[in-house]
C-alpha cells in the first residue's frame, strides 16, 4: 500500500510540474504575442496621424492655409525633429545645370520600438525598419510628358527637439513660398533634384527612379536627373515652414 501511496505522490507531482509550466510556457508566449501585437497597432496608428499630418501641411504649401495642428499620441514612442536634409534643384536650358533651389529641411521622426520608424520629409512619408523601408506616401512632385512641378517643402526649426509621452501637438506655420523657378517656354533639357545626408536615401532614389528620374548615389547624396519633354513647362516651388512639437 506504501509504494502504491508513494506512486501516486509521485504521479502527482509530475502531473503538477507538467502543467505548471505548460502555463508558464503559454503565458510567456502569450504576452510576447500580445505585446507584439500592441506595438505593430501603435505603429499603424501613428502612420495614419502621420497620413493626417502630410494632409495638414499640404493644406498650407499647397492650399494657402496659414498654419495647422496635427495631435499624435506617443505611447512608449518618440517624436522628434531629426538633423537637417538638404535638398536643392537645378535646371539645365542647354548651357549647364544652374542652381534654382537650395533649401535645408528638418524631418520630423516617430521611433518605435525595434528600430521601426515613420519619417515625414520633404513632403514624402517614409516607413522604415532595420530590414528594410517603404514609400507609405509620395512627395507631392508632379512629373509628366508636359508639365514637371518640384516642390521643395523644407520644415525648420531653430534646432532639434524630441519628446515622448503622449500626445504631442505638431504645429507647422508659413514663413515663405517662393516662385524659385518658372519656364513655360518648353527649353528646359533636364531638371535634376538632388538630397543629401538623409537616412532616406534608398527610398528617395526608389520613388525618383520609379517617377522616370535617372539617379546615381555617391557618398550621402543621391543626384537624380529627368528629362522633360520639348514642350513641358517647368515650375520649381520653396516652402518654408515653420515647425514646433509641443507637449
Amino acid at each position: 500500500m506504501s509504494d502504491r501511496a508513494v506512486s501516486e505522490v509521485v504521479s502527482y507531482v509530475l502531473v503538477f510540474g507538467l502543467i505548471v509550466s505548460a502555463v508558464g510556457v503559454v503565458s510567456v508566449t502569450g504576452l510576447d504575442t500580445l505585446q507584439d501585437r500592441r506595438n505593430a497597432e501603435q505603429l499603424d496608428n501613428a502612420e495614419r496621424a502621420f497620413d493626417v499630418l502630410a494632409d495638414n501641411i499640404a493644406d498650407i504649401h499647397r492650399r494657402g492655409a496659414p498654419s495647422r495642428a496635427t495631435e499624435i499620441n506617443l505611447g512608449q514612442a518618440e517624436l522628434s525633429t531629426g538633423p537637417n536634409v538638404t535638398m536643392r534643384v537645378s535646371v539645365d536650358e542647354g548651357s549647364g545645370f544652374d542652381q534654382v533651389a537650395d533649401r535645408r529641411i528638418r524631418p520630423l521622426v516617430y521611433d518605435g520600438d525595434e528600430d521601426r520608424r515613420l519619417v515625414y520629409e520633404g513632403g514624402a512619408v517614409f516607413r522604415t525598419n532595420p530590414d528594410g523601408g517603404l514609400v507609405v506616401q509620395d512627395p507631392p512632385f508632379i512629373v509628366a510628358g508636359d508639365r514637371v512641378y518640384i516642390p521643395v517643402i523644407g520644415l525648420n526649426s531653430p534646432s532639434a527637439t524630441t519628446l515622448g509621452g503622449s500626445p504631442v501637438l505638431v504645429r507647422t506655420r508659413e514663413q515663405s513660398t517662393t516662385l524659385a523657378y518658372d519656364n513655360a517656354g518648353g527649353n528646359v533639357d533636364a531638371v535634376r533634384v538632388t538630397i543629401e545626408n538623409s537616412d532616406q536615401q534608398p527610398l528617395w532614389n526608389q520613388y525618383l527612379s520609379g517617377a522616370g528620374f535617372s539617379c546615381t548615389t555617391v557618398g550621402n547624396t543621391v543626384a537624380c536627373t529627368f528629362s522633360p519633354s520639348s514642350s513641358a513647362r517647368v515650375y520649381v516651388v520653396d516652402y518654408d515652414i515653420l515647425v514646433s512639437i509641443d507637449p
